[in-house]
C-alpha cells in the first residue's frame, strides 16, 4: 500500500494493490497513525468480498462471501473506538460483470486490481457503545 498526505486538508490518499485486504490495511494504517476517528471513501476493484446483512429480529449478521471480479462502486464508513479499540464500520456497493449490484456491511474485501481510498481523520475520537434496542454498537455523540 502506498499513501499520500494532503497537508492542507489533512486527508490521506491510500492506494491498495492487488491481493491486499482492505480492512487489514486500514486497521494497520490507522494504528500506525494513532487514529481514533476517521471517515473513509473507497473505489476500485475486488477479487473477493464478504458482505453482511443485519437481521434485526435475530440480532445478528447474515454473512455471505463472493469470490469473483467485482467493481467497488462505492464503499464508505468510519473508524470508531469500540471497547477501547479502533474498529472500522464500512458499507459497500459492488457490481458484477453483468452489471447487477451487491451491497452490505463489509466484513472483508480482497483488492482486485486497485483500491483507492480517501481517508479523513477526525480531530476528536469517535466511539461506539452497545444499544440494547438494536443489539448493535452505535455511534455515541461525537
Amino acid at each position: 500500500m502506498e499513501h499520500y498526505l494532503d497537508a492542507p486538508s489533512g486527508t490521506y490518499l491510500l492506494v491498495l494493490r492487488k491481493g491486499e485486504e482492505l480492512i487489514e490495511q486500514l486497521a494497520g494504517f490507522a494504528a500506525a497513525e494513532r487514529m481514533q476517528g476517521a471517515w473513509v471513501d473507497i473505489v476500485g476493484g475486488a477479487s473477493a468480498v464478504t458482505l453482511g446483512y443485519y437481521d434485526p429480529s435475530a440480532r445478528e449478521y447474515q454473512w455471505q462471501e463472493f469470490t469473483e471480479p467485482l467493481e467497488i462502486v462505492g464503499a464508505r464508513g468510519d473508524l470508531a473506538i469500540i471497547d477501547g479499540r479502533p474498529a472500522w464500520h464500512i458499507h459497500g456497493t459492488f457490481s458484477r460483470a453483468d452489471y447487477s449490484v451487491l451491497g452490505g456491511h463489509v466484513k472483508a474485501c480482497t483488492i482486485g486490481l486497485t483500491g483507492e481510498v480517501l481517508l479523513t481523520p477526525r480531530q476528536r475520537p469517535l466511539t461506539r457503545v452497545y444499544d440494547e434496542e438494536t443489539g448493535l454498537k452505535l455511534l455515541a455523540q461525537p
